[in-house]
């Protein structure tokens, strides 16, 4: 007992150096619960793992620390009666030290610490808490794996993602806003350079002597690309915008898929229904009227604006079509067709084309200029030519049915005497567009077709006549007027003399 009372003082200043080792080991081996059972048991026999035997030591040495504030007899005696029973279990224990020895050489020190631990003053214990011993189990008690996988989520939610964005963010923040306006305008460049290479610049043809709900034809020919077919139907005013129905082309894989034939549309159509129609071969007959007094040129507008020919190739098939002898061009004719493509209503079932078109219209001529009526020209010393180039003029000047045999009869006179036509027709035949009053200078244009310059009828006829016209210049009037003039109206007022004639001119205008 004596020998107990001189070394618990030792001991107990051992365990003041040593507490917080002591601590740290007791906190690591009581997380482990079904070891520290085993533990007691170790206590009673010498055949339980000498792990357990070291966190009993452990656990008892913390309790004595709160039990007791200052060193007494007391507590000198219970270290000591702890001492002896250190050495019981340590000598129970040493069967297993060896193998414990070879697995972990640190372990051999544990026992000998938390036995010290028990004579540490309770200030001295208090210094390392207990409750964080609580955390660390709880935090050993999940599941491995789980508990690494949300580590790594932790880690790439918290930390990666944040530090790759602000990587971006000040890269994005370094260019500055010259580098900034410098990609926009390059970016901006690009891309309507790319728009103009891909859709191009059709623009929309103005129908404005058409009526919004007549029919625009559209003639689609085997080899005619998607491409063409989106630029006709915007030049023809049937879709307003190419760009739209070249999209719904590609994104539905029609762009491929359209059928030949002539088709039937409307101005301002949706992109989507006329794309239904070209792919379900939605075809239709064609129809067309082509008024009285139409020249070569308003014939190929018209035509072209419905869609059934193109314009510039229409006007040079016209050059030199001639299937009939009487249509044999002549010199300084501009069109060998002009006038022998008689004004109808006109119905396609086939195939169009614009030497189709002129073939139909020329038979149709052919067709209604009869036997009675080629010999009852011939009576009158008229040519075929000669009669569809005076009925050419009648139509131009007559808007009414009534001075059409008179205007004729003017005409004739006029050739008898040898003095010119001086038909203003004429003269708006070589404009580029119709003009409402001639000049003096007008005039003066010099042309075979100017009939204030040259006598005779001109080279050829000016404009397509109707059946009106040409049984006028076969059947004129019975007068003996040399002048006419017509008012805003378009009534025609006659004269036989030059002032009687500049008088009515002051009078109607």
């Amino acid at each position: 007992m004596q020998d107990g009372k001189k070394n618990a003082p030792e001991s107990l200043n051992e365990q003041s150096a040593k507490q917080e080792e002591a601590t740290a080991a007791a906190r690591e081996q009581s997380a482990k619960g079904t070891e520290q059972s085993g533990a007691s048991e170790g206590a009673k026999g010498p055949k339980e793992p000498k792990n357990s035997e070291a966190q009993e030591a452990g656990k008892q040495s913390a309790e004595s620390a709160k039990s007791d504030a200052q060193p007494s007899d007391k507590a000198v005696k219970e270290a000591s009666a702890q001492e002896t029973s250190d050495r019981t279990v340590s000598d129970g224990a040493s069967d297993a030290k060896p193998a414990a020895k070879a697995a972990d050489p640190t372990e051999s020190t544990e026992p000998a610490q938390e036995a010290d631990s028990e004579r540490a003053p309770k200030q001295s214990s208090s210094k390392q808490p207990v409750k964080p011993a609580k955390k660390e189990m709880a935090d050993k008690a999940k599941p491995e794996g789980k508990e690494d996988k949300e580590d790594k989520e932790d880690k790439g939610i918290v930390l990666a993602e944040p530090a790759r964005f602000e990587k971006l963010r000040a890269a994005v923040l370094s260019l500055g806003w010259k580098k900034w306006t410098a990609i926009a305008v390059v970016a901006a460049v690009l891309l309507g350079a790319g728009l103009f290479l891909a859709f191009g610049t059709s623009h929309t043809i103005e129908r404005s002597d058409r009526d919004a709900g007549e029919n625009i034809y559209m003639v689609v020919k085997p080899g005619t690309t998607a491409s063409e077919i989106s630029d006709r139907l915007m030049q023809l005013g049937v879709i307003d915008s190419r760009l739209r129905f070249w999209w719904l082309m590609k994104l539905q894989g029609d762009a491929s898929k359209f059928k030949t034939g002539t088709y039937a549309f409307t101005p301002h159509m949706d992109e989507q229904a006329v794309l239904d129609k070209l792919v379900a071969g939605d075809t239709t007959v064609v129809k067309f009227t082509i008024p009285e007094g139409f020249g070569i040129k308003e014939i190929a507008k018209r035509l072209a604006d419905e869609g059934l020919v193109d314009e510039q190739e229409f006007l040079a098939e016209a050059k030199d079509f001639a299937p009939y002898d009487y249509m044999k061009k002549r010199p300084d004719v501009r069109y060998a067709a002009e006038g022998y493509l008689f004004p109808d209503t006109y119905v396609i079932h086939s195939d169009v084309s614009a030497e189709g078109i002129m073939k139909m219209m020329a038979e149709d001529f052919d067709t209604r200029l009869t036997p009675a009526l080629r010999q009852q020209a011939a009576a009158k010393g008229l040519s075929i030519h000669d009669l569809i180039t005076l009925a050419s003029l009648v139509e131009k000047e007559a808007r009414y049915d009534e001075d059409r045999p008179i205007i004729a009869q003017v005409f004739f006179k006029r050739l008898q005497m040898g003095m010119p036509l001086q038909s203003d027709t004429t003269l708006q035949y070589l404009m580029a567009g119709p003009k409402e009053d001639v000049s003096i200078e007008d005039t003066k244009i010099d042309s075979p077709y100017n009939t204030y310059q040259h006598e005779g009828l001109p080279p050829g006829p000016i404009a397509s006549p109707g059946m009106k016209s040409i049984l006028a210049v076969l059947n004129p009037a019975n007068t003996d007027y040399l002048y006419f003039v017509a008012d805003r109206q378009g009534h025609n007022h006659y004269s036989q003399t030059y002032d009687e004639h500049l008088a009515i001119v002051e009078q109607v205008r």
